[in-house]
């Protein structure tokens, strides 16, 4: 039987068994036990560490609490970020074997503390990257959370022999979001011909030429690009996951009517080559009953029950999202990445569940933190395909090393080799032989 970890804390709330379960379950990997009675410390022969406002005994490994995790609430942080050892840290502390409180500062990261906290949102009611700490500070694109997870893994199995560790495995989890899944087919009599009349508004005669041929079946439509990226996820040995919109037409949704022939045959196509999601829409905004709809539109066609999502537009808010999400039974989620900037929102580059600031409990949904996304590479940071292939080789090689999860956003009708979007499947291609 393994040894086990015993961590003494004067108090167990519900943040403290929330950060350590993430710590010593999920990124360290080893047996643990939370006691808030000092003597069962004191008197206990195995593996020990403190966590509290003083040391107990000498050279015991002595991680010295800020607070943060003995408050409720949401309040302004007075934060300082130093450097130690060559990664950023903040909330530093003093008289520790590490020299800042390495579980408060985890919490603060992966709870996104800070968006619960005022800011300016973006156009779209996003929480902006130039607001975060992590920009401010320069280590958007670090995983930190799982550096400080290592360095703590290695104090720990040098001070106690015995002590087991249960390896991660680094996964990549290709993702697709079917925003419009296709160019000209499946839009329905009407769409398809106030499309025509805004290419010859235009006088774009080459537009109503493709049109033309798309719907006669004489070629294929730009934007369907299913088969050509299940053939390289095939033949990489990958399975994606396909997140797909189902809200009605909108500014910002425009995908194909739900209750048309091509989508529904679209997604049972797609439920046969990798997992399905849901996207719930720009206008659901957290409403359950619309969002419970989309579902039900994706779950029609394929005969099964949907457990994952991702926002359209990424958009979200703390933490109303992931409580509609938790009451209709979404399990996972995959929303949590910037749109405007590629990096790691959270810190973290592994699985963690939602940990709700605003009821103080953690919700069972679990967040699959995103790294890049096609349409950011491109359209935000202007990267031509040579330099974005450098930014997402940097990015696996840090997950890798990590063992952490690689998850890519792409969207099939930018693999379109259309207008800006020419040779960009080169990258695509690259990403996916790199990072399996």
């Amino acid at each position: 039987m393994a040894v086990e970890l015993l961590i003494y804390s004067p108090v167990l709330t519900p943040r403290i068994n929330y950060t350590f379960s993430l710590f010593f379950e999920a990124l360290i990997g080893t047996p643990y036990k939370l006691t808030a009675d000092v003597s069962e410390y004191k008197n206990y022969n195995g593996p020990k560490l403190n966590y509290s406002g003083q040391v107990i005994e000498q050279n015991e490994i002595f991680i010295h609490a800020s607070g943060l995790l003995s408050e409720t609430g949401v309040h302004p942080q007075n934060i300082t970020v130093a450097e130690w050892e060559g990664v950023k840290i903040f909330f530093q502390t003093s008289g520790g074997s590490i020299p800042f409180d390495v579980f408060a500062a985890s919490f603060y990261l992966v709870s996104r503390y800070e968006e619960y906290l005022p800011f300016t949102a973006d156009k779209h009611g996003r929480y902006s990257h130039t607001e975060s700490l992590a920009f401010k500070n320069k280590f958007l694109d670090e995983p930190l959370v799982n550096y400080w997870a290592e360095k703590l893994k290695a104090i720990l199995s040098n001070r106690y022999v015995d002590i087991a560790f249960k390896e991660n495995a680094y996964t990549f989890v290709p993702t697709v979001d079917v925003d419009i899944a296709f160019a000209h087919k499946g839009r329905g009599f009407f769409l398809t011909i106030a499309s025509y009349f805004k290419a010859l508004s235009k006088f774009d005669i080459p537009l109503g030429f493709r049109k033309t041929m798309t719907l006669l079946g004489i070629r294929e439509d730009e934007y369907d690009t299913f088969v050509y990226m299940h053939d390289v996820f095939r033949g990489n040995n990958v399975s994606p996951i396909y997140f797909v919109l189902a809200g009605k037409r909108g500014e910002f949704d425009k995908n194909i009517p739900v209750s048309g022939n091509a989508f529904k045959e679209l997604v049972e196509e797609l439920s046969f080559r990798g997992s399905m999601g849901i996207h719930p829409s720009y206008d659901s905004n957290n409403d359950r009953h619309i969002v419970k709809q989309e579902i039900e539109a994706v779950e029609k066609p394929t005969r099964g029950r949907l457990t994952k999502s991702r926002q359209h537009f990424l958009k979200m808010t703390l933490p109303d999202t992931y409580e509609c999400l938790a009451a209709l039974k979404i399990t996972d989620d995959y929303t949590m990445l910037y749109p405007s900037i590629n990096g790691f929102r959270a810190s973290i580059c592994s699985p963690f569940y939602f940990y709700d600031l605003k009821t103080e409990v953690e919700l069972p949904v679990r967040i699959h933190p995103g790294v890049l996304m096609d349409g950011t590479l491109k359209d935000h940071e202007k990267l031509s395909p040579a330099e974005a292939n450098k930014i997402i080789r940097e990015l696996i090689m840090k997950v890798k090393k990590c063992k952490g999860e690689f998850i890519p956003v792409l969207h099939n009708h930018n693999l379109s080799e259309q207008g800006d979007w020419k040779g960009w499947r080169e990258v695509f291609e690259k990403m996916v032989a790199i990072a399996v």
